[in-house]
């Protein structure tokens, strides 16, 4: 059996990786797969979890999460899609000419 702190450190390091990928790069698919991998550090968390204290609760979380993140992956990507057909580019700082250029807000 594997020690939790060795499945504690592994996820926290997934985690960390996820978020250093989402805060230093630009790219909207690069920030998605860093979620991703964030999110992996949480299952894995939850799964060592349930293990450590004999119950199967982590694992059925971690399936409730994959479906969330298979839900949530689709929709990114068809929104990724979307913001390259419409700008062509997928760099976050050319996406924020999406913005309302108005200054007092509503008419």
């Amino acid at each position: 059996m594997i020690p939790l702190s060795h499945s504690l450190t592994i996820a926290a390091l997934l985690f960390v990786l996820g978020l250093a990928i989402i805060l230093l790069r630009r790219e909207l698919l690069f920030i998605l797969m860093g979620l991703e991998v964030m999110f992996n550090g949480v299952a894995l968390t939850a799964i060592a979890a349930g293990q450590y204290w004999n119950n199967p609760d982590g694992q059925v979380l971690t399936i409730f999460l994959m479906v969330v993140t298979a839900a949530e992956l689709a929709v990114a990507l068809i929104l990724v899609w979307l913001a390259f057909e419409h700008l062509k580019t997928t760099q976050v700082d050319m996406l924020t000419r999406l913005k309302d250029d108005t200054k007092g807000g509503a008419p």
